[in-house]
């Protein structure tokens, strides 16, 4: 009899999981998900008062699919002269990162190493988003870059990013340490 009651307890234990990952309760993955695709579609369509796009939709050669949406800061053309990285470049970047809802997830004004604010890396150690931004900037450009879950973590939570997060990332490319030194 103990066994019984013991199967039908875990049985219904196990229902009580399986319903909650189906569902679309508040706070669930999949809510997060239709909130984060919403919101991508909503912010590609966004318009000015002129009726101009906001955003402009970056592709990468290497994934069809693949793309964020960028918005420059800074005048293209003044910088158009500039080095633009390579994926295997190092690079110095500044830059704040949030969620979909305002939520600060991480900044580079938090670093005091290499230097003050500053984000040293090889381009092609990040995310995909950061790949695809970043080799369409040139040294000197300052964007807002939203991207889509797909190029972030995807369905991975990663500390306090959760799954399914489109990232905002307010960048500014400031340099290419080993290709702005003289030659010698």
């Amino acid at each position: 009899m103990k066994k019984l009651l013991y199967a039908a307890m875990l049985g219904a234990g196990a229902l009580m999981t399986l319903s909650s990952c189906l569902g679309d309760e508040p706070g669930s993955d999949k809510e997060w998900k239709k909130k984060n695709d919403a919101w991508i579609i909503e912010k590609e369509a966004e318009t000015d008062a002129a009726g101009q796009k906001v955003y402009t939709r970056v592709n990468c050669d290497w994934d069809p699919s693949a793309y964020v949406l960028m918005k420059w800061h800074t005048d293209r053309s003044a910088t158009s002269n500039n080095l633009s990285p390579i994926s295997t470049s190092t690079i110095n970047v500044k830059y704040r990162v949030q969620n979909i809802d305002g939520l600060g997830l991480d900044s580079s004004y938090l670093r005091t190493t290499p230097a003050d604010s500053i984000y040293q890396c090889v381009l092609n150690t990040n995310i995909q988003g950061w790949i695809i931004a970043l080799g369409a900037m040139h040294v000197g450009d300052s964007c807002t870059v939203l991207i889509p879950y797909n190029q972030a973590y995807g369905i991975n939570t990663r500390g306090s990013i959760k799954a399914y997060s489109n990232l905002v990332f307010d960048v500014k490319l400031v340099s290419i340490p080993a290709l702005e030194r003289p030659l010698k």
